[in-house]
């Protein structure tokens, strides 16, 4: 059983290892396949990005319901001035405490929502994927076997581009040797709204971390706000800490 599951792991690794070392493959070729008619419509989401499709390409649209969404999850689009407004709005009737607190908690539970329905609905990526990178041991997997850590980053680095990087919320570097882990945010949209600050702002974003982290590993994983681009920072950076 687990020569399989690492026979899985160096095969899907090896293949997006190969496709990175050949940029001009995945755009002259691969891309138009993935964005093809009536094919896109049955290749994973995970593959068509690995194969050159962006968010955009990927997202289903329907003009008759008015709804958009990525994988079977359901989006709305938003200007980015919908942070700031959380922000302030909820400060208007919570202390600051509560409204961290409030914002960090909706993150939380976005997120949780959003990570669900993409491993669940069978959209994003094959049921033999699902639980090399979504289960209770994944957190002590990376930190001991190098070969689980690159596969699991690789994986996660395309998760975010489609949802962060490619979504308007900034770009994702995430840290898996250090102790705790951390993840890095460069050019967060909640920095960018309510700078200057004396201390860190991305309540929300946080949350969001928190709700990944959290759905993946079955653990509770508080994040906390290190660094934040607000308070004059070259990036915005994240503490994970599983709660045992």
């Amino acid at each position: 059983m687990l020569d399989a599951k690492y026979l899985q792991i160096r095969t899907l690794l090896g293949a997006t290892e190969f496709l990175e070392r050949h940029p001009l493959l995945v755009r002259a070729f691969l891309k138009p396949v993935a964005n093809a008619p009536f094919i896109s419509k049955r290749i994973m989401v995970l593959f068509r990005a690995y194969m050159g499709a962006t968010a955009f390409e990927i997202h289903d649209v329907d003009l008759h319901k008015g709804r958009i969404g990525i994988g079977g999850v359901e989006e709305i689009m938003a200007g980015s001035k919908i942070i700031e407004l959380l922000h302030h709005t909820l400060g208007e009737w919570l202390a600051p405490a509560d409204k961290e607190r409030t914002l960090y908690e909706m993150g939380v539970k976005l997120c949780t929502w959003e990570v669900s329905q993409a491993l669940e609905n069978g959209k994003w990526a094959p049921a033999l994927l699902v639980p090399l990178i979504a289960h209770a041991k994944i957190f002590d997997e990376i930190r001991t076997d190098p070969l689980v850590a690159r596969f699991f980053k690789k994986t996660l680095d395309m998760m975010s581009r489609l949802i962060t990087d490619e979504g308007g919320w900034g770009r994702l570097e995430f840290n898996f040797d250090r102790d705790p882990m951390t993840v890095t945010l460069h050019h967060s949209q909640e920095a960018a709204w309510l700078a200057p600050s004396d201390s860190p702002v991305c309540h929300f974003y946080a949350g969001i971390v928190a709700g990944y982290a959290s759905t993946i590993s079955g653990e509770t994983v508080h994040v906390k706000e290190v660094a934040c681009k607000a308070c004059g920072a070259e990036a915005c950076v994240f503490e994970l800490e599983r709660i045992v």
